[in-house]
């Protein structure tokens, strides 16, 4: 095809992106809430360099670092890498786009739908595994077009940097293996590097990039593929239609409206994909992973974001369908209705203020950032009347928040555990058992706590901490001051 002129050109994307991601810093710096649970807890990973962590491979952790180490560790310090991220992960998708189909117009359309995704507006402001996963996926997609293209070792040796990287940021990396050889034995074209040396040495070589998070693991009891294969929830009943059905329903919301019904509709029809080379080529880097979840949420359940990896091949699909079927109107709908989503949704508060409307906790999608840091608040001047003693908890979420935001940080802060279980990131890094004869500062949702009163020589309730969030909900806390650990036994 033709190129179709400066205006669709990579300049003008990285104009449209400069916009984007000044408007969502803008937001980020002025929006009222707090951080995410799993945010928290993985800064609090970021302040050691590891290999490994409890739930995750470090890549997560070590922008976390990168952030931090450039703005401090502030909440947009957090999560400010994720906004420089998608500008790169949207570069790998317009040249993706441009090296498979040779049009800037295709090429600059899959980049502008992807960057106004539901999903990418939300993801934008959070730090978390998919924003390094979705770049090492689309760069990995990149350079294996180039590949088999080319059979360059220069671009090989970009898919391996893209696979290793892939495999530390997220284990679902491994699907994109399955989509290149199921896409290379199928393709008269490209079936021949099946047998190309080239290929293998690729895989080894994002093998060792990966190698020292596997080792992590080996000396870790393997928890971090444990949790993942906790997080299936292959257990019980095995036949959950309705979980599926809420799983797709949710793909609509993150995927957009009008981008996922015309995804599903090209997904059925292989056929006809076929006849494209290109096409069929982006259908096979879809259908195993959605496959995959969609099994996951038949058997037991899946978040949404759980299909994240198919965004880069989904958008490239639809767009380039349209733009080549002549349905240019369906695309700039897709789009402007995403878009309108994505500022509805950063707006959302006063939207609702400006309409006069009350949030509750059923009606607002913040509920979960909201209150922390006033809870950090008075949980800093308890710890402070009692100097010495630690703080405890016995919930992984409420503990990282409050790591995060009582001051100064309480990085010697213990996790109550008297079943010795290991769920968790402070079950893995802390043990009472190191504190005996110890005082706590014991912070949980409980009214009562006759166990846990019972392993210390005496136990007082210092205050119960009520902050009203909704009229139909108040977070509560209840503050206990815990003399002298005798042990768990």
């Amino acid at each position: 095809m033709q190129k179709n002129g400066s205006l669709y050109s990579v300049g003008t994307l990285l104009l449209l992106l400069a916009a984007i991601t000044l408007y969502r810093l803008f937001i980020l710096t002025h929006v009222d809430i707090d951080l995410y649970a799993d945010e928290a807890y993985y800064w609090g990973w970021a302040q050691h360099f590891d290999f490994g962590y409890y739930s995750k491979p470090p890549m997560v952790a070590w922008l976390i670092m990168v952030g931090t180490a450039l703005f401090g560790d502030t909440f947009v310090g957090i999560k400010v890498m994720s906004l420089v991220v998608y500008i790169f992960t949207t570069l790998n998708i317009y040249y993706l786009a441009k090296e498979l189909f040779g049009d800037e117009k295709i090429a600059f359309f899959s980049a502008v739908a992807f960057v106004t995704l539901p999903a990418v507006w939300l993801s934008s402001l959070i730090i978390s595994t998919d924003v390094p996963f979705l770049f090492f996926w689309s760069l990995g997609m990149l350079f294996f077009v180039k590949a088999i293209k080319s059979d360059r070792w220069s671009h090989w040796l970009v898919v391996a940097i893209a696979g290793g990287g892939g495999l530390l940021s997220k284990y679902t990396m491994i699907v994109f293996v399955v989509s290149a050889f199921a896409y290379l034995a199928f393709s008269p074209t490209y079936r021949r590097h099946l047998k190309n040396p080239k290929l293998y040495v690729t895989m080894l070589l994002a093998a060792l990039i990966y190698l020292p998070n596997l080792y992590w693991n080996y000396t870790h009891e393997f928890v971090s593929f444990k949790h993942t294969e906790d997080n299936a929830h292959l257990e019980g009943p095995l036949f959950h239609p309705l979980h599926m059905l809420e799983f797709l329903g949710a793909q609509f919301g993150v995927f957009g409206p009008i981008l996922f019904g015309w995804l599903l509709s090209l997904l059925v029809r292989p056929a006809t994909l076929r006849k494209d080379e290109r096409l069929f080529m982006l259908w096979w880097f879809i259908v195993p992973f959605f496959a995959l979840i969609l099994t996951i949420s038949l058997l037991s359940r899946a978040h949404a974001n759980w299909s994240a990896p198919m965004y880069v091949a989904s958008t490239l699909l639809v767009v380039a369908w349209l733009v080549m079927q002549g349905r240019r109107r369906w695309l700039a709908a897709a789009i402007g209705l995403n878009v309108l989503l994505g500022v509805g949704l950063y707006h959302y508060h006063d939207i609702a203020r400006g309409l006069g409307i009350e949030l509750t906790r059923k009606t607002d999608p913040y509920k979960r950032v909201l209150g922390w840091h006033e809870l950090g608040a008075r949980v800093s001047k308890i710890l402070a009347r009692h100097p010495g003693a630690k703080l405890l908890s016995d919930d992984r979420k409420t503990m990282a928040e409050l790591i995060y935001y009582v001051t100064p940080h309480p990085f010697d802060a213990v996790k109550w555990n008297p079943r010795h279980t290991l769920l968790d990131h402070y079950e893995l890094t802390t043990d009472m058992a190191r504190h005996v004869g110890e005082d706590f500062i014991f912070v949980t949702h409980r009214g009562k706590i006759p166990d846990v009163a019972s392993r210390f020589e005496s136990a007082k309730h210092l205050e119960t901490i009520a902050i009203p969030l909704y009229k139909d909900y108040t977070m509560v806390y209840h503050v206990y001051y815990l003399k002298h650990f005798k042990g768990y036994q």
